[in-house]
């Protein structure tokens, strides 16, 4: 049972020095079905985002995402730039949809667009 504890206190502490603590759920700017949290890894430089919609039923969803962020470049006032990505989403009444954007220190909004469920 000591290796259980080890193995789970290993994650725990890795999870914690590699990452930040992972947001709430939070509606995207313009449709409150489709849900979004973000976490942020320092050290690698990204954003790690998980999508799911509110009204999702025994099929897959699907849209598409325009994701601002805040980069790890900075303009020349020495603040970080706001980028916008694009992104194409799938969630599954088990599965989130998920993405990854790298060069981000943080997450500023998402809008999604073109949501079928199927």
């Amino acid at each position: 049972m000591r290796g259980v504890y080890a193995v789970v206190s290993t994650l725990f502490l890795a999870g914690m020095l590699c990452g930040q603590q992972q947001t709430d759920w939070v509606s995207a700017s313009n449709n409150p079905d489709i849900l979004y949290r973000d976490q942020v890894f320092d050290r690698a430089k990204a954003c790690y985002i998980e999508f799911r919609d509110q009204k999702q039923g025994t099929g897959y969803t699907t849209f598409d995402v325009a994701v601002d962020y805040n980069s790890t470049d900075l303009n020349s006032d020495g603040k970080p730039m706001m980028k916008t990505d694009s992104e194409h989403i799938v969630t599954t009444p088990s599965h989130t949809g998920t993405s990854r954007i790298s060069n981000c220190s943080a997450l500023v909004a998402a809008r999604v667009s073109l949501v079928q469920r199927h």
